[in-house]
């Protein structure tokens, strides 16, 4: 007798969430043959693996057992001291341990935010494109995600005013933004500091919660830091949220929430029902780590390592990318985001790249309107020289046999 399928128990949030594109295409090319421009992962080969080693054993030494018993939801206290304090350095002035939540890397603080702030039928504003991580946790729990173009200096806000209105006209409860303010995922782009201050001025004039996402902020390789969302705050309307994924090591899990007490504490009591507490070990190992002082050299040491893989990677685009393709140039992050000329299809270059052995992502599954299809997003992050070299040689021809030939010239 067949099984009956339980799918008609299904709840609503879990038919409403979408697998990671990026995990499908990893699983698709996992192979070590292929030459992977894919994944925005960290390069293993810079994991402080010596220092994380020792600190594990003097860490077992004076705690024993006690480093692996249950910890607070909270977080270990002396760490979030020491992460607010970084915070206040950084020009978040007001930032406390008790405005401070330790999750299992920046995707569950953005999962409890979404649980805290959207409702079935809640429209949160997105860039087009953008990751898909913050939408994502928007739709599991029944919300809307409209777009909002990105360009050279970020969200668009004057678009975005226009879209709240119209939605708002329309009827529909608009409630927050998701942004990504520093070397966005998937563009590279850094929010400039005029449209960060009249994003917090849409926010209170249209009651919006803004969602900061900021994975790559620490990892700038030129020009200026911006000032984050979260310092220009008075009004207590933005969740920052961090990842130490991109700084220290991804295995560990380990990311953090700054928002309003109010704010935080109805995310602990979500937190609660979902994991009781983040990893104790990897908080404790973490707390030593930059107490020491690892973490601003590991940081410097991140920042030298990507900033040559970019230019590497640039160089090679330049020398074999046709000219009526363009791209950005980041300045800090993993990313570079490729447009190819309109009526190009970036999934029938995908087909073709993976047969000769080359992959990467496509564009449109960071288009919460479903466009996108002429774009994609090269990671110089994980691959070798030798590997970015081949695999952009690989796409510049892949390239040119889809063009006219008129519009066959090397790039400037």
């Amino acid at each position: 007798m067949a099984k009956k399928s339980l799918s008609h128990l299904y709840s609503c949030e879990s038919l409403s969430a979408q697998p990671s594109a990026i995990r499908d295409i990893c699983a698709l090319v996992s192979r070590p043959e292929i030459r992977s421009l894919a994944g925005g992962w960290p390069d293993t080969a810079e994991f402080p693996l010596d220092d994380i080693g020792r600190i594990f054993e003097e860490l077992m030494a004076e705690h024993g057992g006690q480093m692996f018993q249950y910890g607070s939801t909270e977080g270990l206290r002396d760490l979030r001291l020491v992460l607010a304090r970084r915070m206040r350095n950084e020009g978040m002035l007001k930032a406390k341990a008790d405005n401070l939540l330790i999750t299992h890397g920046s995707a569950q603080g953005m999962q409890l935010a979404a649980q805290v702030f959207v409702d079935r039928g809640d429209v949160v504003m997105a860039g087009l494109p953008t990751y898909f991580g913050g939408p994502g946790a928007v739709r599991a729990r029944g919300g809307k995600v409209v777009g909002v173009p990105v360009n050279r200096q970020g969200l668009d806000t004057t678009a975005l005013r226009q879209q709240v209105q119209r939605l708002k006209v329309a009827g529909e409860s608009v409630k927050g933004v998701y942004v990504i303010p520093n070397f966005q995922n998937p563009t590279g782009v850094t929010l400039s500091l005029k449209r960060r201050r009249r994003l917090i001025q849409l926010a209170d004039e249209f009651d919006l919660i803004i969602f900061e996402d900021d994975p790559y902020g620490e990892l700038r390789f030129e020009g200026r830091r911006q000032p984050s969302l979260k310092s220009l705050d008075d009004k207590g309307r933005v969740i920052h949220l961090r990842s130490l994924s991109k700084t220290f090591v991804p295995g560990m899990r380990l990311g953090w929430v700054y928002a309003a007490k109010g704010a935080v504490r109805k995310m602990v009591v979500a937190k609660q029902f979902a994991d009781a507490a983040t990893n104790t070990p990897s908080q404790y190992i973490l707390l030593q780590f930059i107490r020491q002082g690892l973490l601003d050299r590991q940081i410097q040491r991140n920042i030298s390592y990507y900033r040559t893989k970019r230019d590497f990677m640039l160089e090679q685009m330049k020398n074999h990318f046709p000219a009526a393709v363009t791209w950005n140039k980041p300045l800090g992050g993993f990313f570079i985001f490729v447009y190819l000329p309109p009526g190009l299809d970036a999934a029938d270059l995908f087909r073709r790249a993976v047969e000769r052995k080359v992959a990467f992502v496509t564009g449109q599954s960071f288009f919460v309107d479903g466009g996108g299809r002429n774009t994609f997003r090269l990671s110089y992050a994980q691959a070798s020289n030798k590997d970015m070299q081949f695999a952009i040689r690989v796409l510049g021809k892949l390239i040119k046999q889809s063009l006219p030939r008129r519009n066959i010239k090397k790039a400037a």
